[in-house]
């Protein structure tokens, strides 16, 4: 009796509400070859530039993430010590202790904010090794396209400030073309500029 309540059960299911739990099943497994079909890879089995960047906006967000707790708590827990410590009035380094102290709890705030890329950074690595993978190919061929078109430093000058040298804020195929255009426009200026100060 018990088997047939269970058999009617499951017969009483959509066909849909059937379709779906299987999916739901079977989607819980996220093998590499899962995670790679999220993205679209060109013949020669490399991440396509549009998710490329969108992959390194991520990666920039988690540490973005990881660095303000950081930043914060280095700070807040320096803070606790000193306000929980005993001031003793014998000077350190020939200074006042207050100002010492005061140091400290600022350099432990900055310790925070300079790791937190790094642990960021590690904890992407950690849980998005396939996307690394890719990424680390479209690092290096990115890099090398940025040390090819940037400006020569030489033509940056104080009215012709360099934007972004390393290409750091450039988050699409659209934002590079706009680099692009600005590096060239430095070379411009820089060029006609050049030798001004000789006339």
């Amino acid at each position: 009796m018990f088997v047939t309540r269970i058999a009617r059960n499951a017969g009483a299911l959509s066909s849909s509400q059937r379709v779906f739990n299987v999916k739901y099943f079977y989607s819980t497994s996220t093998g590499p070859a899962e995670r790679k079909n999220k993205f679209q890879l060109t013949k020669d089995g490399k991440l396509t530039w549009n998710d490329y960047f969108a992959l390194r906006r991520r990666r920039k967000v988690t540490e973005r993430i990881v660095t303000y707790p950081l930043a914060f708590g280095g700070f807040s827990a320096s803070l606790v010590y000193v306000a929980t410590r005993e001031f003793d009035p014998t000077p350190i380094f020939g200074q006042e202790p207050f100002l010492i102290y005061s140091i400290g709890t600022v350099f432990c705030g900055i310790t925070g904010l300079l790791i937190g890329p790094v642990v960021g950074s590690s904890l992407w690595r950690l849980f998005h090794r396939e996307e690394v993978r890719l990424m680390e190919q479209r690092d290096r061929e990115f890099y090398e396209h940025v040390k090819k078109n940037r400006a020569d430093p030489a033509l940056h000058s104080l009215r012709n400030p360099a934007p972004d040298y390393y290409g750091e804020k450039v988050k699409s195929v659209e934002d590079y073309r706009k680099w692009l255009r600005k590096q060239r426009e430095i070379v411009r200026k820089g060029t006609f500029h050049l030798g001004e100060d000789s006339t």
